[in-house]
């Protein structure tokens, strides 16, 4: 039966990109390209609007382009009516934005005249993504990947610095002329003074039993071999956390998205260590977390290269580095890349918090190497770019 099942889903894939989609493309490439028309396309693992996307969005908005948001629905069904929609659109529109994979835009090349930007939903380059990953255990079988191209359409895809141009060259297999250090555009808000210093009363709104305390944010990325059977370990001893940095620390947690609705704290954790954790995954955004927070504990979150930006120290919590190198590998040898302390235990997280050993030093060079593109103006630059 899982054969059966398998073999129909295959032969609907097939159906879709290699004739379904670019027929209806090519009936409406019949008209003309409106220059005013700029699509936003993301894909059912979002629930809004890419961060990456909104400054741009907004911007083209406030300037009289026609900008639509083209999101792929949950539901089958809908979700096929909505391919045949989106080919409509991007059969006519002068650029369309994107974050992450989008199946419909694959099947066939964009018009003359149209751009297909990737803006990507990670700043640097961390772990292996895309066509880096052919021979590994994360994401899709090398068969699937070759046999339906991806990535294969885009004119620009702009990156945080000229070092990571490579890895994304070989992340979507494509020319690295093409990718070009434009920087992130969801980072401009760390360049505003004004905001990231308000940040800590905007979480306090929310969890203000912190009080007074020191702020550590843990925000792990997520485990699983795929978005879809993501999942979170809990390594955390709270118990043993509370005791020894409970009087003068408060530890937010901020899961992966892929993660926060099926993992978190349990009741009974919420009862025992309510005044000391605070689970944030659902109920605070990114950029406040980030901002408000005094230490960062990370492991393999691109995370870091933002908050790189705030310059203020990370721990790097890497209890399972052997098990997560060899399924998703990185670009870069992580223990001489990451810009902190690493640790493996509850015990050397307490002691590098307690003796302010965080390695610190090594956060200029990194953000200068990876984030070195990003400088408060990213949405205007990518966005003129776009409609030139």
């Amino acid at each position: 039966m899982n054969e059966l099942k398998k073999k129909i889903v295959l032969l609907r894939r097939k159906i879709l990109f290699f004739w379904l989609w670019p027929m209806a493309f090519n009936f409406f490439s019949k008209k003309p390209i409106n220059e005013k028309l700029i699509l936003f396309a993301y894909n059912q693992n979002y629930d809004n609007l890419p961060d990456n996307m909104i400054g741009i969005f907004d911007f083209l908005k406030e300037r009289g382009y026609d900008c639509r948001i083209m999101h792929s629905p949950k539901n089958p069904l809908k979700r096929f009516l909505f391919g045949i929609t989106f080919q409509k659109y991007y059969a006519r529109c002068k650029c369309v934005f994107l974050t992450d994979n989008f199946d419909p835009l694959y099947a066939h090349q964009p018009r003359k005249g149209t751009k297909v930007i990737q803006l990507w939903h990670a700043c640097g380059a961390f772990k292996k993504w895309g066509y880096s990953t052919l021979d590994l255990a994360w994401g899709g079988s090398r068969e699937d990947m070759l046999r339906f191209p991806m990535h294969n359409t885009y004119t620009h895809v702009f990156v945080s610095s000229e070092a990571v141009i490579p890895c994304y060259a070989e992340a979507f297999r494509c020319s690295e002329r093409r990718i070009m250090a434009y920087g992130t555009p969801r980072t401009d808000v760390y360049f505003d003074k004004n905001f990231v210093s308000s940040q800590r009363e905007e979480l306090l709104k929310i969890f203000p039993r912190i009080g007074d305390r020191k702020i550590i944010l843990y925000a792990p990325t997520f485990r699983g071999n795929s978005p879809t059977v993501a999942y979170n370990e809990n390594p955390l001893d709270y118990e043993k956390l509370k005791a020894a940095l409970g009087d003068e620390y408060a530890l937010v947690m901020k899961l992966h998205p892929f993660t926060a609705k099926k993992f978190g704290l349990t009741g009974e954790e919420k009862e025992k260590y309510g005044d000391f954790i605070f689970d944030g995954s659902k109920s605070l955004k990114i950029e406040t977390a980030l901002c408000a927070a005094d230490i960062l504990i990370a492991d393999y979150s691109s995370l870091i290269f933002e908050y790189a930006l705030l310059n203020k120290p990370m721990l790097f919590y890497a209890y399972d580095l052997e098990e997560y190198e060899h399924d998703r590998s990185f670009y870069f040898d992580y223990k001489s890349f990451v810009p902190g302390k690493i640790v493996i235990s509850n015990d050397e997280i307490i002691k590098a918090i307690q003796d302010n050993d965080f390695r610190a030093d090594r956060i200029p060079a990194f953000r200068e190497k990876f984030m070195g593109a990003c400088d408060g103006e990213c949405v205007k630059r990518i966005a003129e770019c776009a409609i030139m």
